[in-house]
């Protein structure tokens, strides 16, 4: 069954494209529009557009655009449907049930439900004293009060070796969806399935959206193995683009415009109940260039607060390089020995919260970490190469030779030795400013665009400029099918800024190509005016090619033939045309 159109169109009307982009990117309003680094590439200036008048986005460095919905598609990989329920969901809106989809897209959809029902059942097993009691003691124990049992959806995976799959077995869940995300694992001694998680406290990972899409795992067992248990990768899961509690700290880095990272799930709960709730934690994983560009939409600073071992140091050299050649400002907390994050905030909530103030800027980080180490020749080795593998992950040539230039002076090397800065594969593409992006695109594309862009605002001249103009005037396919959607609407009588003519954008599929024109600035002037200029050049670009092929097929064909005569005919009128222009 399909979403009837009154409820899409219901969701349209309640929905602020603002607000949803804001749980993604850092906005900044410009003018009666929003502004943001591109969530979808890596750009140094922001060149996406968020229009809340229109309620459509668009990118003109990568090209990306559209409504709300296409917006939530290409950020979370959901089909439209899915991306409607969400909507749905979040203003309160019900969309009527269908059978389960068949794409790829869609069959993911099978796998977020799953992870939803299953962090639903296991924080029932954590609230319900029956199932959850020792657990409940282990966190209080803990100083994680019952507040932030609901807040981070902490659960509890019981002892028995199927309850959650008889659970959902209940539910009529399909094996092969449980299997897909490793809820459930088939039996080597028999024909059935077993939980992958029993007797653990379940921390869910979620998305930055807040949909569940993996679990982290700790044994309540002092002598279990392992301490901890992860969901593998799957379909919806990916570790190096997902840092666990964003979602809930989101609102915190953007009001203080800075991101604390640990290492561990309690830690990053024990800092949001000690008053940072601008705090997130890495899922068991490095720290990749995806989590750099996480942060990097919604601020420009990160505070690291690695374990005080070697292993927590050497983390964050590697990790802090990483943001650094993203652009972040780094800064590191040095804890005092045999303390990690949860432990010192425990201790001393009023010390800790200075350490966090006088938090080292990574390199003097890194020339405590020198100073105080004593290292090998080996190991100083190892280090340089974390440092400087890092730093080259920067899609910036200069902001790579800046920082190597800065890195060799702590770690006292001559930076002739250094390598060369050569870009990450994809990066150097990703990395070109609007300015030259938009200098690639043809200069008769962009007069085109801007046609239909004035078209658009120029509702009294737009019947003439429609008359004057033809399919064919237009080089660009896409451009081409624009322009006969206004036409078509201007002779139905709709009005082509109206929310009824978007919609048949979206239904011919040029909702992107409506969003890019619709954020195109108009010059100064008289609109109507520029609009009949605009007309005339673009007739003029068309007719200029059109001569030149004639041109180059008057050069090979035979000069009395009736084929030249016709094409010498054709050719004079055409210049003619354009004389008159």
């Amino acid at each position: 069954m399909q979403i009837p159109q009154d409820t899409i169109n219901e969701i349209r009307e309640r929905a602020d494209i603002v607000e949803i982009v804001s749980r993604f990117v850092d906005l900044k309003r410009a003018g009666v529009n929003y502004k943001a680094l591109c969530p979808f590439h890596e750009e140094k200036t922001p060149s996406f557009v968020v229009s809340p008048d229109k309620q459509i986005f668009h990118c003109f460095g990568c090209g990306r655009g559209g409504n709300i919905f296409s917006f939530l598609m290409e950020i979370e990989g959901v089909s439209f449907p899915e991306a409607v329920r969400e909507l749905g969901k979040h203003y309160g809106i019900e969309v009527p049930s269908r059978p389960q989809p068949t794409d790829g897209s869609s069959q993911n959809e099978s796998l977020y439900r799953v992870c939803d029902f299953a962090a639903r059942w296991y924080h029932r097993q954590l609230v319900d004293k029956t199932t959850g009691g020792p657990t409940q003691r282990y966190l209080l124990d803990r100083g994680i009060p019952e507040e932030a049992w609901a807040t981070f959806q902490l659960g509890y995976a019981g002892e028995g070796w199927d309850q959650f799959w008889q659970a959902a077995r209940r539910r009529d869940v399909p094996i092969d969806v449980m299997t897909r995300v490793k809820l459930v694992v088939s039996s080597d001694k028999s024909t059935g399935y077993y939980d992958y998680f029993r007797q653990r406290l379940m921390f869910p990972i979620a998305l930055l959206s807040g949909r569940v899409v993996a679990f982290g795992a700790r044994t309540l067992d002092d002598g279990g193995q392992p301490k901890y248990l992860n969901s593998p990768e799957s379909p919806i899961y990916a570790k190096r683009r997902i840092l666990y509690g964003l979602h809930v700290a989101r609102p915190a880095i953007r009001s203080e415009r800075r991101a604390i990272l640990v290492e561990g799930y309690t830690d990053c709960i024990a800092l949001h109940l000690g008053g940072f709730q601008n705090t997130v934690a890495s899922c068991g994983t490095a720290i990749t260039a995806e989590h750099a560009g996480l942060l990097r939409r919604l601020t420009r600073e990160v505070i690291l607060m690695p374990d005080a071992d070697p292993a927590g140091m050497d983390s964050a050299l590697s990790s802090g390089s990483i943001f650094l050649a993203a652009g972040l400002d780094v800064r590191v907390v040095v804890l005092k020995a045999g303390l990690d994050p949860d432990s010192a905030i425990r201790l001393d909530r009023d010390k800790f919260a200075k350490n966090v103030g006088g938090a080292l800027e990574y390199f003097a980080y890194l020339s405590y970490i020198m100073k105080d180490r004593a290292m090998s020749p080996r190991d100083k080795e190892t280090l340089i190469q974390r440092v400087i593998t890092g730093l080259g992950s920067s899609g910036d040539k200069l902001r790579y030779e800046v920082l190597a230039q800065e890195a060799s002076k702590v770690l006292g090397i001559d930076p002739e030795s250094l390598p060369k800065w050569r870009g990450p594969r994809g990066i150097q593409d990703a990395g070109r400013t609007d300015e030259v992006r938009r200098a690639e695109v043809p200069k008769r594309t962009r007069l085109e665009k801007m046609l239909l862009r004035l078209i658009l605002e120029s509702a009294p001249e737009a019947a003439a400029a429609l008359d004057k103009l033809d399919p064919d005037d237009f080089s660009q396919d896409d451009c081409r099918e624009f322009y006969k959607l206004l036409d078509s609407a201007w002779e139905n009588h709709i009005d082509i800024r109206s929310k009824t003519f978007q919609q048949k954008a979206e239904s011919a599929g040029l909702e992107g190509l409506a969003a890019e024109i619709s954020l195109i600035p108009i010059p100064p002037g008289n609109p109507g005016i520029l609009l009949k200029d605009t007309v005339r050049r673009v007739k003029e670009l068309q007719i200029r090619d059109e001569l030149n092929m004639l041109s180059e097929k008057l050069r090979i064909l035979p000069e009395d033939s009736d084929e030249a005569i016709a094409v010498a005919k054709q050719f004079e009128m055409l210049k003619q045309a354009l004389m008159e222009l």
